[in-house]
């Protein structure tokens, strides 16, 4: 009799370990599950760029540069140091042209193009698809250049724009409140998207100010006319 309790004790007690191994093991699944979640990883518009020269110092900002207007940021390290690209996207300009020296030009799709130039030697063609910290080029003193440095340029609609709106140059880090999270993916604030032909803000404005001018001027002429028909 005493041998069946104990057989009996011992089943129970082996039945209570497997229910207590499996909750256990259901709940560092969960753990673990939730833990992933957690860690994802971060969203495209801090994940897909890399600053364009890493360790650089500012030698030059954008601006006023005496009786000139410095339509980039200079930046400088080490001669035939890699120049990274700094988003994903293509390759529409790489050759010499002008004071820039060897340049290169990228168009993204986040609604930027950048510029790269007085590059000792480019490293990527027209049509080439980049990935962002993609080696680009090396740092050189092509063109109107005194140093080895790196001539940055963001640019918008074709118009040169500071790229201290875009990268934290102290601190080599992307300004994230830069963009917007659209349907398209991160853009650049009032920016024109480049295959969505969205209208910037700035632009919608204009747009509004001249239809509000037109609805005006055509209000006034029709008034005219009807003071001159009772005349």
């Amino acid at each position: 009799m005493n041998t069946l309790k104990t057989l009996s004790m011992k089943r129970m007690f082996s039945r209570w370990l497997l229910v207590v191994g499996c909750w256990l093991l259901t709940l560092s699944s969960y753990a673990q599950t939730k833990d992933t979640t957690n860690t994802q990883s971060p969203s495209p518009v801090t994940q897909h760029w890399c600053y364009p020269l890493p360790g650089a110092k500012v030698i030059s900002p954008y601006g006023a540069r005496g009786r000139r207007s410095h339509s980039g940021t200079d930046l400088k390290t080490k001669p035939n140091d890699s120049i990274l690209a700094a988003f994903d996207g293509e390759v529409v300009f790489s050759g010499t042209y002008s004071g820039y020296g060897n340049l290169i030009r990228i168009k993204h799709a986040n609604g930027l193009e950048t510029y790269y130039s007085h590059n000792s030697n480019n490293l990527v063609i027209q049509g080439d698809h980049v990935k962002a910290g993609d080696v680009i080029a090396l740092t050189g003193r092509t063109g109107r250049a005194t140093t080895e440095h790196l001539h940055f340029e963001t640019r918008i609609n074709g118009q040169h724009v500071n790229s201290a709106r875009f990268f934290d140059h102290a601190t080599h880090q992307l300004r994230t409140d830069a963009f917007q999270n659209t349907k398209d993916g991160y853009m650049v604030k009032y920016a024109k998207a480049s295959k969505t032909g969205k209208v910037s803000k700035k632009t919608k404005t204009k747009k509004a100010k001249k239809s509000r001018k037109a609805k005006k001027t055509k209000k006034s002429k029709k008034n005219k006319r009807s003071k001159n028909r009772k005349k």
